[in-house]
Order: C-alpha cells, then structure tokens, then sequence
C-alpha cells in the first residue's frame, strides 16, 4: 500500500463497509419483518381456531340444551375439555346475565358471577351477544394472571334468543413459546447471514478493490516512463476495459517514446548532416574570399574564376536551403496543399518542355504516352509539377547518353503514372535507403545534388494522397511508378 494512504480510506474498506452495511441491514430487516409475521399469523391462527372451536361448542351445547338429551351431554363435555386441556384452553359455559330464559345450571360447567370475571372475559362475551356471533380477544388476564387469548360464542335457546355464551380461555404462553423460538431461529440465521456477508464483502470487495489497485501501480509506474508494464487484467466488465485500456495506453506509450527517440534521433542526423552540407561550400567561399581580400590573387582570369566559384557555391546553398524549406514544409502535419481540379498531362507537357535542355545535351528522347488526353486530378499544379520534375531530372541524370526516358499514364480505376529510364539503375542493397534524408548516390553525375529530391518528391505525393513505387535493377534502369485517385473532368 502507497506511503500515506490509510486503510479506512482505501477502496477496499469503503466498499467493504458498504457491502457489509447495506447487507446487514437487509437482513435486519427481513428477520424483524418476518418475525412480525411469523408472530402475528401465529396468533391470529391461534385466535382463529378458538373462535371456530367456541362456535362449534356453543352450536352443540345449543342443540343439547333445546332437545333436552343430558345422556350424552357430559360425555361430550368431558371429551370436548380433555381435547382443550392438552391444548391449554379452558372451556367456560355460562348463562347469559340479560336473557329471559337462561341456559340450565345442568348445562353449565363455570358458577362464576359476571361481576366477577375480568375485564378481557366480559369484553369478549359482550361483543359476541351484542353481534350474535362468536368473536375473539387478547389481553391480560388478571384471573390466569396471563397474556390470554379468548374466544366467545353465544348459545340459543329454542326461540332463537340468547341464553347463554361459550368462553374459551387459550393461554398465549405455548404461541409465545412458539414464536421465542422461530426468534431464535432467525437471529441464528442473522448471524449466520451477516457473517456470510462479511465473508463476501471482503471477496467482492478484493474482486473490485485489487484490480483498481493494479491499474493505480501500473498508471504510476507509467506516470515514472515505466512503459513496459502491464495490469495483467482480463477480466471483462467496466474495470476489465480499464485494465486493457491502461495496457493498450502503455502500448502507445511506448511506441511515442519509440517514436519520439527515432525523430530525437532524426533531429540530430538532420542537423549533422545540414552541418555537414554547409560546411564545404562555406569553407570554399571562405578560402577564395580571404585569397582575395588578402590580395593573392591579382590575375584577373583567377579573380573571375575564384567569383564564378564562390557564386556557384552559394547557387548550391541556396538550392539546399529552399530544398530543406520545402521538406520541412511537407513534413509538418498541419501544412495543407490547396487542391484544385489539374489535368496531369499538362503538367508533364511543361515538365518536359523544362527538362528538354538537360536532355539534348545528352541526346536523350523523352517519350510521353497517355491513356486520357486529360488525366484529371485534384491537387497543386506548381508542388505536382516539382514532384515530377525531381523525378525526371533523375531520370536524365542516371540515363546514358542517347538513349530514352518513357512517361506513361495508365487508368485502372486509379492513375498510375511511370517514369522509366534506361540508365545505370540502382543496386538492390541501397534501393530502401533513396527516400532518406541526404542520402546520396556517390555516382559522379549526382554530385551536385542535395540528397533531399527524392524524400521532397515523396512527401508531395503523400499530402496528395499517393505513394510512389520504385523498380529497379543495377545496369536496367529504373522505374518511379506514383498512384493517385481520379476525377472526372471538370465542366467548362
């Protein structure tokens, strides 16, 4: 754990309490709940089955009473209180205190005065003759000195009028008993419960927390430039995603920090090279500059000589300068070439009218052949035509004398446009190297070159949504083939 962070505030803690917190209250709940439950249908089951036994007694002592059968009677009575003892219920059958024609002594088994029940007991027995049906209470009862449960029925003389009432006396005790130990129960089970859920909350808690607290490690050890490292997660959901996404950040990481030392590197080689570029010519105008502010030199013909030198130098610096503008330009990602609908034909129609000097000199025949009299596309007329242009210098450059440069343009869906000369061609070892920077052929006829054509000619091509493809084999020749998408030709 990171120096300074304290468990209590720790994701694992957090989430630990919570889960345990929000779980326990759930069975907090649901155990109280069910109990109340559990305890009121006890109860009102209890109740239920005095009011049904009380109506059931009260219907047959009613029917005794009216028919006057007392052979019977004492036996069932007997039957019916053996039943209710084992039950803990006692059966009361009293005479009602405001009816006419009370039930008979002989049918009674409780000699109590109203007076002297309690208050539960007349509670009870009045509510059943006021309705005339049998009805139930609870309370304590000062008699049993207990939480009782009664039950009252009336029982009907022959004319249908009240004589007399069934009381049956439940003690609550064995249903308290009852429900004591289903709270036993489920306390047990609540405390099984809460620890299973503690038992859980520290397996899910470890399932969220370690995961998290693996992607912290690994963004701290890439926040040092540790790119190597990894989560290790694979699992899926939200936290999953995270752990690859922080892999697939450590991924980019080190590919920029890759990239990033390539273009330090880069950075370096240019300016050595440009240095190294810059240093002859300087150091040639300087020498003829010091011979002639010195005064070594007096002949005129030197004199000229030693300025037709020293301007040629600075022609060549100049070139290199304007040359590693333009590449700067073309690798700059924000730099934007300005399209427009150009026919290529055109472009090489002037191309070749400016490289027809270089090319008789040599002898050299251009031969130009076109699929389209047009060849529409969409880009730079003047960054186009010096794309083609370095191309075809080389082209000329690397040919002997006398002999042919072909241009074609082929339509195959795409343009394709070939540059092909039969010249000293290039050697398959150096073949990958010609689009660097600065890089030279050592072939006397390249000597004033800057190194940078080739890489200038490509970058062009790319801002334009091409490539070039170079074949060739030493002593064959070579051939620049440029890929580009078409337009159809604009309307006049």
């Amino acid at each position: 754990m990171k120096k300074g962070i304290r468990f209590y505030n720790t994701i694992y803690f957090r989430i630990l309490v919570i889960f345990g917190i929000v779980f326990s209250l759930f069975v907090t709940i649901t155990g109280i709940v069910f109990v109340k439950m559990y305890s009121r249908n006890i109860i009102q089951d209890y109740a239920e089955q005095l009011i049904t036994d009380a109506k059931r007694i009260a219907d047959n002592v009613e029917e005794y009473s009216i028919s006057e059968e007392n052979s019977d009677y004492l036996n069932y009575m007997d039957a019916v209180e053996s039943i209710l003892d084992s039950q803990m219920v006692d059966v009361w059958i009293m005479p009602y205190r405001k009816a006419d024609n009370r039930l008979k002594p002989k049918y009674c088994n409780v000699k109590m005065k109203y007076k002297d029940l309690s208050g539960g007991m007349k509670k009870v027995i009045n509510n059943a003759c006021k309705k005339d049906s049998p009805v139930g209470n609870q309370s304590y009862d000062e008699i049993y000195d207990a939480e009782m449960i009664r039950a009252a029925a009336p029982v009907h003389d022959a004319g249908g009028m009240i004589s007399g009432t069934v009381l049956l006396n439940g003690i609550a005790e064995s249903r308290v008993q009852m429900i004591n130990n289903c709270k036993k129960i489920v306390l047990i089970s609540m405390v099984i419960s809460w620890v299973a859920s503690f038992l859980m909350a520290l397996f899910f808690a470890g399932q969220i927390s370690v995961p998290i607290s693996r992607i912290r490690q690994t963004a701290a050890e890439l926040a040092k430039g540790k790119y190597s490292v990894k989560t290790g997660i694979n699992g899926s959901g939200e936290v999953g995603e995270l752990g690859h996404t922080i892999d697939i950040l450590s991924d980019k990481l080190a590919e920029n920090e890759h990239i990033r030392d390539e273009l330090e590197q880069s950075r370096m080689d240019f300016f050595a090279n440009v240095s190294h570029e810059l240093r002859t010519p300087i150091t040639v105008i300087r020498g003829y500059a010091e011979s002639l502010a010195d005064g070594y030199v007096t002949d005129e013909e030197k004199i000229n000589y030693s300025l037709q030198r020293m301007l040629k130098e600075c022609s060549g610096m100049e070139r290199l300068v304007g040359d590693l503008l333009t590449l700067s330009k073309m690798q700059n990602p924000d730099f934007k070439i300005e399209k427009e609908p150009v026919s290529v034909v055109q472009i090489f129609e002037d191309v070749i009218r400016s490289a027809r000097v270089l090319s008789e000199k040599k002898g050299i025949v251009i031969k130009f052949n076109a699929d389209d009299p047009y060849c529409f596309m969409l880009g730079d007329y003047d960054r186009l035509r010096q794309m083609f242009m370095v191309i075809m210098d080389n082209a000329i450059k690397f040919s002997h004398e006398n002999s042919v440069v072909e241009v074609n343009i082929k339509i195959n869906e795409k343009m394709y446009v070939s540059i092909r000369d039969h010249g000293v061609g290039i050697k398959e070892e150096i073949l990958p190297n010609i689009f660097e920077k600065f890089y030279k052929s050592k072939l006397r006829m390249n000597e004033k070159g800057s190194g940078l054509g080739l890489m200038i000619a490509k970058g062009i091509a790319i801002k334009h949504g091409g490539d070039i493809i170079v074949k060739s084999a030493e002593g064959e020749g070579s051939e620049f083939i440029f890929e580009f998408d078409m337009i159809e030709p604009p309307e006049d």
